[in-house]
């Protein structure tokens, strides 16, 4: 009876050190074997990163590509992934928090002694479809990086003890990818063991890791980085690109301070051919700078509270970084403080940028 019961207990720790892990390859392929297919799905949806190199390599080796096979497999067995990749840079004391959705984790990363630090992670359900949403009422969690616009009470019992609507659909969800829905919120729920994978679109925790998480949120400043699955880098690859972003943002500040003296070909090169703003296209938005331009005498631009972060999706046009800060912007004519948004790509080994907006 004493065996029994041991046996019982390591069979509950196993069930429950599985869910925390989350699913492997193997187990994936024997629930296919049977038949599970629903399981399956879950499995597949909650593979963690070494699990999903492991399948990229077989589907690699399957489509006879054994040379890039090796490649990925040198690539991650030089990785020593002990740094988070979804958050480049925070100032002192400022967080970001970063949702997996295969893993059904969100972490809230703090920067000490300029390296991205894990304080706590909590249990967190999104979406019932897999995949970035595309549209309204798909069921889908968006893959990005948001920000918490305002903060919600007195809803009903489903939100539980509170809500923190995001800035979804962002400049880029909707004049690149042409998303439409809105109402993604992370929210609380009453349900303490709501079922993975089972939101509308939102991220949900329970009522007590909803309360841990509230005090770490700041409206419009808190990013919320939202991807299929952390990223993890080496110490070099991390330095090198955060080094490398901040260089950029404060060329890009001193390029347009300089488009009162009438420079303003340096400042535009810093823009994607494929720009998007408010004012339109890239062309439409030249237009606009070089007619303003003309009226300013000088231009001073202050920065702080800098936050780098990577937006875990491989778009067309590459990996996505965003560049987000307070901006207080001074000319002889116009006066601006706000929250800045910068997304920013490289193209031909070049940092630019793709889209901008304000909060």
């Amino acid at each position: 009876m004493r065996l029994k019961k041991i046996s019982q207990f390591i069979a509950v720790l196993l069930i429950l050190f599985s869910a925390v892990r989350g699913a492997t390859l193997e187990e994936a392929i024997k629930l296919i074997n049977e038949k599970n297919i629903d399981k399956a799905e879950t499995a597949v949806r909650q593979l963690p990163y070494e699990e999903r190199v492991k399948l990229n390599i077989i589907l690699l080796l399957q489509e006879g590509k054994r040379e890039e096979a090796k490649k990925l497999l040198k690539t991650v067995l030089e990785n020593n992934k002990k740094l988070i990749g979804n958050v480049l840079f925070l100032p002192e004391n400022k967080i970001a928090l970063v949702v997996s959705k295969s893993r059904q984790r969100l972490k809230v990363i703090k920067f000490i002694n300029n390296l991205p630090v894990e304080l706590e992670e909590l249990r967190a359900v999104t979406g019932k479809r897999p995949g970035d949403k595309l549209k309204e009422g798909d069921q889908r969690t968006p893959n990005g990086v948001y920000f918490p616009i305002k903060y919600l009470t007195k809803l009903a019992p489903m939100y539980g003890v509170g809500a923190f609507p995001l800035n979804y659909p962002n400049i880029l969800d909707k004049k690149f990818l042409n998303k439409t829905g809105n109402g993604i919120w992370i929210h609380a729920s009453d349900k303490p063991n709501r079922p993975y994978f089972s939101s509308n679109g939102c991220v949900v925790l329970n009522n007590t890791d909803f309360s841990k998480l509230r005090k770490y949120i700041k409206l419009k400043e808190t990013p919320v980085v939202i991807v299929e699955d952390f990223e993890y880098t080496d110490d070099k690859s991390f330095k090198e690109t955060q080094m490398s972003l901040i260089y950029f943002v404060y060329k890009w500040k001193k390029a347009w301070e300089n488009t009162a003296d009438g420079n303003l070909d340096d400042y535009f090169s810093l823009y994607s051919e494929k720009f998007v703003s408010k004012k339109g296209n890239k062309k439409q938005w030249m237009k606009y700078k070089r007619r303003i331009s003309k009226r300013k005498k000088w231009i001073e631009i202050d920065i702080s509270d800098l936050k780098l972060l990577k937006d875990g999706r491989m778009l067309n046009f590459g990996n996505i970084y965003v560049a987000t800060f307070d901006m207080d912007y001074r000319s002889n004519n116009y006066k601006y403080k706000g929250r800045k948004i910068l997304y920013i790509v490289k193209e031909n080994g070049k940092w630019k940028i793709l889209a901008e907006e304000t909060l």
